[in-house]
């Protein structure tokens, strides 16, 4: 009974952001309604305009 009131976070739990721009070549400005503005660096081509998940993004750690 608890795995299927946990079924919905797992399709709609995860934040959704739409890429806003290109800040740079590789780096991106992500905006979500509820969760704020991100930037991240990527090796990914991502579509301006298109929504993403954070999750299916290959950001690239630059804190190493």
């Amino acid at each position: 009974m608890r795995l299927l009131l946990l079924i919905p976070f797992f399709f709609f739990g995860c934040k959704k952001y739409q890429v806003i721009q290109e800040v740079r070549v590789n780096m991106y400005h992500l905006q979500s309604p509820k969760h704020g503005i991100e930037i991240i660096i990527t090796h990914d081509d991502l579509e301006l305009g298109e929504w993403y998940r954070l999750g299916e993004i290959k950001t690239i750690d630059i804190n190493k």
